[in-house]
């Protein structure tokens, strides 16, 4: 039996101000947090970074809002190159802490061109995709075209090095090519799937320090010394917040055990100052813009025939929702440790920048297919 969906649309028109109030809410819980976390040192210079970062993300959200989606297909391959450019420029830069992943912007600050390339990239694959719909079946040319693409771009962000973000978007490349390509067999995804899993496994056997932290997320107490001592504090203090938490401010893991408290690890601080209820809120919130986002590419794609549209909105919410739930996966001992944040809440301008773009660029295709 088959079952279609159907949907109002005006209560859609309405789900669009959801789901851009759930974004601006996180952020603004995210300024609260980190507010929180670096109280102890007297020193509010993340606290201030991050709030001039929300006004930038705002004002290119407004932007992307406006924009021609005309224009910006036709701008997908010019967009391309300038990223491989990026990409290609960290290695001229200083490292930080063993990466190459920044690059040094005057009256800006650092900025990590691999958190553009993931919407660059869903930019690349909704127009690839589109345009050649048809043609991508089983070992066709274009199919393939589109998987070495992609892995030319993750292959010099793991160089950087960096295994998350490859990851993410290989995840985004499989689903948006399993809800799109109808032609393509599931024994062929199997291959692509098995293809990139061997080089994800190259990539992380290929560093002693990746195979550690594999084993910690296995055993981390055989570890409290060294790699596995991150995701120890991270269970003492989600279990120190018990239900309802210690209060804001009244967290003690930040000041002397959790390094990174601010950025990759603020999940476990939200459970210690604000409990369960707090950690569950907050993946009640990503869970809202996932189904937000998914339903509107569903709407554009069947109801107002916009395919492309539809597919970037797809992989625009699987970019930000993916990452919520890989980070807070990392921080319960389900993931390896990884230096992945929360979206919209850790502290990272350049995170923060391109979200609040891939929103506007999710209410610009909505109004814009709406109309």
């Amino acid at each position: 039996m088959k079952y279609k969906l159907s949907f109002n649309l005006q209560n859609y028109k309405n789900y669009i101000n959801i789901l851009f109030f759930s974004t601006l809410g996180l952020s603004i819980f995210g300024c609260v947090m980190i507010f929180s976390v670096t109280s102890h040192t007297n020193n509010f210079i993340f606290f201030k970074k991050q709030i001039i970062a929300i006004i930038i993300g705002l004002l290119f959200c407004v932007l992307a809002y406006n924009f021609n989606l005309n224009l910006l297909k036709k701008l997908t391959y010019p967009l391309m190159i300038f990223g491989f450019i990026l990409l290609i420029s960290v290695f001229f830069f200083p490292a930080r802490n063993g990466a190459h992943r920044w690059i040094k912007i005057p009256f800006f600050g650092n900025f990590q061109p691999s958190e553009l390339i993931k919407v660059i990239l869903v930019l690349f694959i909704a127009k690839y995709v589109d345009s050649h719909r048809s043609k991508i079946i089983n070992y066709a040319k274009p199919l393939w075209i589109l998987i070495v693409t992609v892995f030319i771009f993750c292959f010099l962000i793991m160089l950087q090095p960096d295994i998350g973000t490859p990851l993410l978007i290989i995840t985004v490349l499989i689903l948006t090519l399993f809800v799109s390509s109808f032609n393509i067999k599931k024994n062929t995804f199997l291959k692509i799937f098995s293809l990139f899993l061997i080089i994800l496994i190259l990539g992380i056997f290929s560093k002693p320090y990746r195979i550690a932290r594999l084993k910690a997320m296995l055993n981390p107490w055989q570890y409290k010394a060294t790699v596995g001592y991150q995701l120890i504090q991270s269970y003492l203090s989600l279990a120190r917040g018990h239900f309802i938490g210690c209060g804001l401010g009244n967290g003690i893991f930040k000041e002397y055990y959790l390094p990174e408290a601010h950025t990759d690890f603020i999940f476990c601080m939200i459970g210690e100052e604000l409990g369960f209820v707090g950690t569950t809120g907050v993946i009640l919130v990503y869970t809202l813009i996932c189904f937000l986002g998914l339903s509107i590419a569903y709407i554009c794609c069947v109801n107002f025939k916009n395919f492309y549209g539809g597919l970037i909105v797809f992989g625009l919410t699987l970019n930000i929702v993916l990452q919520a739930y890989i980070s807070i996966a990392m921080t319960v001992g389900l993931l390896p440790t990884k230096g992945i944040g929360l979206p919209f809440v850790s502290y990272g301008g350049s995170s923060i920048i391109v979200n609040f773009l891939s929103v506007g660029l999710i209410l610009s295709i909505w109004r814009r297919s709406y109309k």
